[in-house]
């Protein structure tokens, strides 16, 4: 077993909303940081750039001719006094005339030099920076301060809301989610009854609603499969035990007509053997890669040959059987193309009456060919219709069981048409007769002659 942490959907969402809205709030933050010291440098730099400017032009109106006498500097240093600031002025030459005060330490960027001009004619350049040698006042640095402890209040309090958001919107989005959990796993657990409310978002809901799908085909294909298994139960039992009682018959001697009972054993024992062959068949057609010799088979010609072979069947039973073929190719395989027809007509003499009519149609219709059976027999209720191709499923079972049907071979049929990329489908009316329809693509290349 990992012993990496596992988390919810729920605990992964909230540190998902919670990181997306504490990342923001940090770059905010710093961004706005960065930026009002920016400004506040840019602001602070103006601000002493304009007092050199200043400076630099009262410098220019004491001085015499480029020089500076004693009752100019007192003036200079008189006014570096009132505006707090550190000056030191130097002359045309770049000798140092003035300084004040007589040491000042600059912090790097702090300081601003503007020119002394009188007229176009530079006499001098004056330095200025704050007297403390700072660039910020105390009161920038005080606004600047509150400006950041806001910042730091506004991130706290985004992160705080986030963190509120993100559990909402975390139970809001795993609630559905957690409950179609809950259904799948009471359906996993074998209640096939349970079903997951169909509520919230598009999505969940098609969630919900394919689950709930998938929940119903679940529990038809589990009632389809306890009665497929009753039916066969009850078909293999039937021929069993006929045989058992004719055995135990026989070796109690109670049975004068030995040939007569061997007769009968050998009809149970035919029963049985053909209901495994069924069997067999449709495990075969069920079977991935079934046809293994593919050629090209005139589909016609196939049809025609079973009819004659069933003549006889249906002329017992007082059945018509008619036929309206048309030469048709298709790629498949003769022995499975021959099962369908069989399965088709033995399923059309076993549900007709004496003096219906049975008749068989084989035509090309564009790129497929059609083989249609037609009866006149009891047909198939509209609820029943969907079913039919169903293994082991009969309608009326009690007369399914009267004919000896086991509910396999229309589900042979399904299978051996789609193994040869065809569909088969039925329509029926009760009480007047079937059409069952088989198209199969027709052959890719006509047969040379």
């Amino acid at each position: 077993m990992s012993g990496r942490l596992r988390w919810g959907l729920r605990a992964r969402l909230v540190v998902a909303f919670v990181a997306v809205a504490m990342l923001g709030a940090v770059v905010t933050t710093i961004y706005s940081s960065v930026s009002l010291t920016s400004q506040f440098a840019a602001s602070a730099r103006t601000r002493l750039q304009s007092s050199a400017t200043h400076f630099g032009d009262v410098a220019a109106v004491v001085s015499s001719r480029g020089r500076w006498d004693l009752q100019s500097i007192q003036t200079l240093h008189h006014l570096a006094q009132i505006d707090s600031l550190a000056v030191r002025l130097f002359d045309a030459g770049g000798q140092l005339v003035f300084t004040h005060p007589p040491s000042a330490a600059v912090q790097p960027g702090a300081a601003a030099s503007a020119p002394v001009m009188v007229g176009r004619r530079q006499i001098g350049r004056v330095t200025v920076s704050r007297d403390d040698g700072r660039l910020f006042t105390a009161e920038e640095v005080q606004l600047r301060e509150q400006l950041t402890r806001m910042q730091m209040v506004a991130g706290a309090t985004s992160a705080a809301i986030a963190l509120a958001a993100a559990l909402y919107l975390a139970v809001t989005l795993s609630r559905p989610l957690r409950r179609i959990r809950a259904g799948a796993e009471a359906m996993g657990a074998g209640d096939l009854d349970a079903r997951v409310p169909e509520s919230g978002d598009a999505e969940i809901r098609a969630v919900a609603e394919a689950l709930n799908g998938l929940a119903e085909t679940l529990r038809q294909e589990e009632r389809l499969r306890k009665e497929s298994v009753a039916d066969l139960a009850h078909e293999l039992r039937t021929p069993v035990m006929g045989l058992l009682a004719r055995i135990e018959a026989a070796q109690d001697g109670v049975l004068a007509d030995e040939a007569a009972n061997l007769a009968a054993m050998h009809d149970e024992a035919l029963r049985l053997a053909r209901l495994l062959d069924d069997l067999s068949a449709l495990a075969d057609a069920e079977r991935p890669g079934l046809l293994l010799s593919v050629e090209q088979v005139d589909l016609a010609a196939l049809a025609d040959t079973q009819v004659g072979l069933f003549t006889g069947s249906f002329a017992d039973k007082g059945i018509a059987l008619s036929s309206d073929l048309e030469a048709a190719i298709v790629d498949g395989e003769p022995k499975r193309l021959e099962q369908i027809v069989v399965n088709l007509l033995s399923n059309a003499l076993r549900y007709t009456d004496p003096g219906g009519r049975v008749s068989v149609v084989v035509r090309a219709a564009g790129d497929d060919v059609v083989l249609e059976v037609t009866d006149t027999g009891i047909g198939i209720s509209a609820d029943d219709l969907p079913h039919v191709f169903s293994r082991f499923w009969r309608g009326e079972k009690s007369r399914s069981r009267a004919t000896g049907g086991a509910g396999i071979g229309l589900s042979i049929v399904r299978e051996l048409v789609r193994a040869h990329g065809g569909q088969v489908a039925v329509e029926s009316v009760p009480g007047e007769g079937s059409l069952f329809r088989v198209v199969i693509p027709q052959a890719a290349r006509p047969r040379s002659v």
